[in-house]
């Protein structure tokens, strides 16, 4: 039987090479794309891909974000916030159990022992009541 020959290409033309090489250069090459696949995964650009050009502070600002429309959105969740803190405490617990735990109308019904149709009327009433705190406000 013939021993196998093993060989690696470089700038398109076969390098012969021994079975310990070519089986570590193998090995490192599907670690480095397992690390990729994982690093894709997870969201995660490499810090030499940022700096391609020599300019790496150009390369990271994001040119669609809209600072202005950040700061607005920012305002309008505190003063959402601030509006919730006026409201009674069953009225922010029953927005917490619904907005926050996702919880359904039956099951906040069940604990409280009553309809889910009366959990509803008083979801809709509290929100009702948001909705006039914040007419002007936002």
């Amino acid at each position: 039987m013939d021993k196998k020959e093993y060989y690696l290409y470089v700038k398109g033309k076969a390098v012969p090479v021994s079975e310990e090489i070519y089986k570590a250069y193998w090995k490192i090459t599907e670690h480095e794309k397992y690390l990729q696949r994982k690093d894709w995964k997870h969201n995660i650009i490499s810090f030499s891909s940022l700096d391609h050009d020599g300019h790496f502070v150009d390369n990271i600002i994001d040119e669609k974000m809209d600072l202005e429309k950040i700061i607005e959105l920012k305002m309008q969740i505190e003063e959402l916030y601030r509006v919730i803190n006026t409201l009674t405490k069953e009225e922010q617990e029953l927005m917490e159990a619904i907005f926050y735990r996702e919880e359904t109308l039956r099951s906040i019904g069940k604990k409280e022992k009553v309809s889910y149709q009366a959990i509803g009327k008083r979801r809709d009433k509290t929100l009702e009541k948001l909705r006039e705190l914040l007419k002007d406000k936002i």
